[in-house]
């Protein structure tokens, strides 16, 4: 029997892939556990060591990759992932798989087929020269330039200079304009974080990324968090705090 543990963060993506796993493999595979954000997912690898990881790399409480930097992982994983052509080669040089959503069956065959020469030659694939790749393409300054919205039925493409910030609500994600429109964004903060130039736009919470120019004023809100005023303001920018965890990583950004 297979051991798997799948982190992803859509429930209903995570159904669709176990129907598929068991189709594939009848009476072959356990699903171990599905996990939907990093912090379950470190709780979890901490103390069970299942034989194969499927791993979506954005979820909802940030980036997978920061599940291999609290942990020592060495059991493969195939990815999904949208990264582009040049991400993809990464994966391939570092003996790791991935799929690309959406995933059809003849995908998750081959995926499957090489995680079984792997289990079975005991092979353990270089998560750190794949971590390094990535990262290296990650820095590469091609950031999205633009962003397409709506409001109501109406349709609009805001130019990156023309965004203060953005802020999640529930499953919803806004966009808002310096001129201080609100629109409807189809799309995550998680997603966002590598569409972004990160000497611009900030995460600082799971509800907030901004714009360093959207920033008006700072203070203490207590000794391990800060609470910024933004432009345009909006009622519920009472929540734009910079978390604890990231308070550290947010003033060395305010000083490069």
């Amino acid at each position: 029997m297979i051991r798997i543990a799948i982190v992803e963060d859509e429930r209903l993506a995570a159904r669709e892939l176990e129907k598929l796993l068991h189709v594939l493999r009848p009476n072959k595979i356990i699903i171990e556990a599905h996990l939907e954000n990093v912090e379950q997912a470190v709780q979890y690898l901490s103390g069970h060591k299942p034989d194969l990881i499927f791993m979506d790399i954005h979820l909802g409480d940030g980036n997978s990759f920061e599940i291999f930097d609290r942990l020592e992982i060495v059991t493969p994983v195939i990815f999904t992932t949208a990264y582009d052509q040049y991400a993809i080669k990464a994966f391939k040089q570092c003996s790791v798989d991935y799929l690309l959503k959406p995933m059809d069956s003849e995908d998750v065959e081959i995926a499957l087929m090489k995680f079984e020469k792997l289990f079975y030659e005991k092979e353990s694939p270089d998560f750190n020269a794949l971590h390094k790749s990535l990262n290296s393409i990650m820095n590469v300054d091609e950031y999205q330039e633009r962003f397409l919205v709506s409001r109501g039925d109406r349709l609009s493409s805001i130019e990156v200079d023309k965004v203060a910030y953005f802020m999640a609500d529930g499953k919803a994600l806004y966009l808002f304009g310096f001129n201080g429109d609100r629109y409807l964004f189809d799309g995550t903060l998680s997603s966002l974080e590598n569409k972004l130039n990160p000497k611009t736009f900030f995460r600082i919470n799971r509800k907030f990324m901004v714009s360093y120019q959207a920033i008006v004023e700072m203070h203490y809100y207590s000794k391990t968090r800060i609470k910024l005023n933004l432009q345009p303001y909006h009622p519920e920018c009472i929540d734009a705090i910079v978390s604890q965890d990231r308070c550290a990583e947010f003033k060395k950004w305010l000083n490069k």
